[in-house]
């Protein structure tokens, strides 16, 4: 899997604007993450619903990244894990830009159906394959700060 945090990855400029539309394609609540101008993630929107749409005014050089609510497994963001959007040129409409599941190995499908049924904890119980262990062992720690505008989905 791509490295979560690139050191290269990051905000530079906001001279040339785009007007984007995120529409979540898959069946898993989504967030939608921006790369700031340190590199530092920052949760733009928080449980994006399946079949929902975010729409959202941006610049070409910041970059967007998706990952599934409640794993952070990662989210094809317009065919990439990372985004950058083109610039605006005068459209009616925004740009729409679709998330969707990443296509993924049979073993990778299986570790992530695992670690979403079993606690981490737990893990040293099961009775497989070393190599399948320390894969399941592996759990990914992403810092990530919460936008002041964040928008969430509200229970009622």
């Amino acid at each position: 899997m791509p490295s979560l945090q690139p050191q290269s990855l990051k905000s530079l400029h906001h001279d040339l604007p785009a007007y984007i539309t995120f529409v979540n394609r898959t069946n898993i609540f989504i967030d939608v993450v921006w790369v700031d101008y340190r590199g530092q993630f920052v949760r733009y929107y928080k449980k994006l619903p399946p079949g929902e749409r975010l729409p959202l005014n941006t610049f070409v050089t910041h970059p967007w990244i998706a990952w599934a609510s409640d794993t952070q497994d990662r989210i094809n963001v317009d065919k990439s894990y990372v985004f950058y959007p083109q610039p605006w040129q005068g459209e009616q409409r925004r740009t729409i830009i679709y998330l969707d599941l990443p296509l993924l190995s049979l073993l990778d499908i299986c570790i992530q159906k695992v670690r979403s049924l079993v606690k981490p904890e737990h893990i040293e119980e099961l009775e497989i394959p070393r190599e399948l262990f320390w894969k399941l062992k592996e759990r990914k720690e992403v810092r990530v700060e919460d936008s002041p505008h964040i928008t969430e989905l509200r229970q009622h």
